[in-house]
């Protein structure tokens, strides 16, 4: 028995958006590839991180690489169906949906930063290198649970053109296996663990007096792993943590407008804000005694300049991120992410080869009014019942007929042989080319 979707009213499939890409290839017309609604797309994804350049040249691509930018450069490159933007704590990801490896490389003429500092990845390795990305298998620290949430927040944010919801699918899958595979997270496995515990092996004061800037979650984690060995204060810009946080951890909150006061009393600073700017500046920073800064902003929170203070020490993510192996350990989880993006990437080829079944279909669909217009002489005049009778009988009697041939198409591989058979067989529905 045909599926429901086989059975659905093919005159529905070409809707506008589709409509608007779709043209059957006609013989003679002087194509050498197959037309816009049949062309392959292909998936590329860009990584511009601390893998492969240093803090400086991530900080300025993280200021120009913003939204509204990849929104202007998606309007202008028209070969481009889909485009998501992923910024993690020391990444920037562009996951691209093109039509050809041409549209790729205009990509790489726009953005900033030098080229050989952006990794390339297509198709199965994008989508395996994105779990891992979304279970925290690339990140700082290892395992971590906040980049889950940045990568479902980036399936929100795509950029498309596309009648179909492929990397808004594929940003939700990758979110949803890293919370299949590792469900709960032990408070160890974060950014903020990794900063507290570096700052306690670099402050020289027993129970250190500990400012922390920023009361987000990695603000509230820090404080949280430096409850029972520091005395924490937490800077908070509009609303302070809540009365049983503060009593649980033993931190006090102050407002963000009383900085340089406690600034004057503090032997450590994390700064877990998003300023925009050095915030914290040579001017700003106590003299008289030694003083740990950890910095896990990008943009940076703290001017790097203020290495030139001979009693400060600033840790960024630069550092953290040379640190990184001490908590890397292999883990279970790891094959069942690789086994979703697996299954993932099997969905993902056939969904980038639907373009050919809608040409196909597209195909069909002529055909069959071509022919009912040529019966028409034939059959006199039909009263409203007998239209839609007819209607109904050819939609079903092509829907049946196309159900077998659908999914041979779609079980044709990759690359340019199975292009080759997908255009051969939109081609033999031509109305154009049937003979009297």
């Amino acid at each position: 028995m045909p599926t429901r979707s086989e059975e659905v009213v093919l005159s529905a499939i070409p809707i506008r958006a589709i409509d608007a890409a779709s043209e059957v290839l006609a013989p003679g017309n002087g194509a050498v590839g197959p037309p816009r609604a049949a062309m392959p797309l292909t998936l590329f994804g860009l990584e511009f991180s601390l893998e492969t350049a240093s803090l400086d040249a991530l900080e300025s691509v993280t200021r120009a690489v913003t939204r509204a930018r990849v929104a202007d450069w998606f309007a202008h490159l028209s070969g481009t169906e889909e485009v998501a933007l992923l910024c993690t704590c020391h990444r920037v990801e562009l996951t691209l949906l093109v039509r050809s490896p041409e549209e790729l490389v205009r990509w790489q003429e726009v953005l900033p930063g030098s080229r050989s500092s952006w990794t390339v990845r297509e198709g199965r390795e994008a989508v395996h290198h994105l779990f891992r990305v979304a279970a925290g298998r690339e990140s700082l620290a290892v395992g971590e649970v906040e980049v889950r949430d940045q990568v479902r927040a980036a399936a929100g944010s795509v950029q498309s053109r596309y009648p179909r919801r492929i990397l808004r699918d594929l940003f939700t899958a990758a979110a949803d296996a890293a919370g299949e595979a590792a469900p709960s997270v032990p408070a160890s496995r974060s950014i903020a663990s990794i900063a507290a515990h570096r700052l306690m092996e670099l402050v020289t004061r027993t129970s250190p007096r500990v400012l922390v800037v920023g009361s987000g979650t990695v603000g509230r984690q820090v404080a949280e792993h430096l409850e029972s060995r520091a005395e924490v204060t937490i800077v908070f810009h509009q609303r302070p943590p809540d009365d049983p946080f503060l009593r649980t951890t033993r931190a006090r909150a102050v407002p963000l407008h009383r900085l340089a006061e406690e600034l004057a009393a503090t032997d450590a600073i994390v700064t877990a804000a998003k300023f925009g700017s050095h915030g914290l500046r040579v001017p700003d920073l106590p003299r008289d005694r030694p003083l740990v800064l950890v910095d896990l902003g990008v943009p940076r929170n703290v001017d790097p300049r203020v290495r030139d203070l001979p009693n400060v020490r600033l840790v960024d993510l630069e550092e953290l991120h040379a640190l990184r192996g001490r908590s890397i350990r292999p883990d279970d989880h790891d094959a069942r992410v690789e086994e979703l993006a697996r299954r993932c990437s099997d969905t993902l080829e056939a969904s980038l080869l639907e373009p050919w079944i809608d040409a196909f279909r597209r195909a069909a669909e002529d055909l069959r009014r071509s022919e009912i217009s040529n019966a028409r002489p034939f059959l006199g005049p039909l009263d409203p019942s007998q239209e839609l009778a007819i209607e109904r009988l050819t939609r079903r009697l092509v829907a049946r007929l196309l159900l077998s041939p659908t999914e041979r198409i779609r079980s044709l591989p990759p690359g340019p042989e199975g292009d080759r058979l997908r255009r051969f067989a939109t081609e033999l529905l031509d109305p154009d080319s049937v003979g009297p």
